[in-house]
């Protein structure tokens, strides 16, 4: 017997890394606190960096929440070996990190529905693969792209919040 609604628990479920690095900064000015109370500096070193991790972690899962799109259109994505493949109803493909030579963001001027964001991966290989950013898998996209050499994740998601009909350049070789 559930007692939470699904989709609030797939909302808490989304947040689950958030807790969690909350939890460990937290713990990290807890034992900041307590090296103060017992004047011991190992405490107080411990919890710094514990806090400082976390907090770089807590960053980290921040932009994770807000990559995030519902799952409202048809096909998949699978991210493996430095390879992603998308495979949809009409069409799909494979492109390899290392071919990859463009990355953008194609956003409508209906707001950040999940519907109208997509990916576009321009590679060596052939023509550009178009990508829904709320396709299933598209989470996976997050880390695939985190590899790639001098990515700002900060500028996708602000990419992915526009409410413009634009076409952004995230990175290119």
């Amino acid at each position: 017997m559930n007692f939470i609604r699904p989709e609030v628990r797939a909302h808490l479920w989304r947040y689950r890394e958030v807790a969690f690095t909350g939890v460990i900064v937290l713990f990290g000015v807890r034992l900041i606190g307590r090296g103060v109370d017992l004047s011991s500096s190992i405490y107080i070193g411990l919890g710094i960096a514990l806090s400082a991790i976390g907090a770089g972690l807590l960053f980290s899962a921040f932009l994770r929440v807000r990559f995030y799109k519902p799952v409202r259109a048809v096909g998949v994505v699978e991210v493996k070996e430095r390879e992603i493949a998308y495979l949809g109803p009409d069409s799909g493909s494979y492109v390899s990190l290392d071919d990859l030579t463009r990355l953008e963001i194609v956003t409508k001027d209906s707001g950040p529905v999940a519907d109208d964001v997509f990916w576009v991966l321009t590679h060596s290989a052939g023509l550009p693969l178009l990508i829904p950013a709320s396709a299933q898998g598209t989470d996976l996209l997050f880390d695939a792209f985190a590899a790639l050499p001098g990515i700002q994740m900060e500028q996708v998601v602000k990419a992915m919040g526009s409410t413009q009909n634009n076409r952004f350049l995230i990175w290119e070789k």
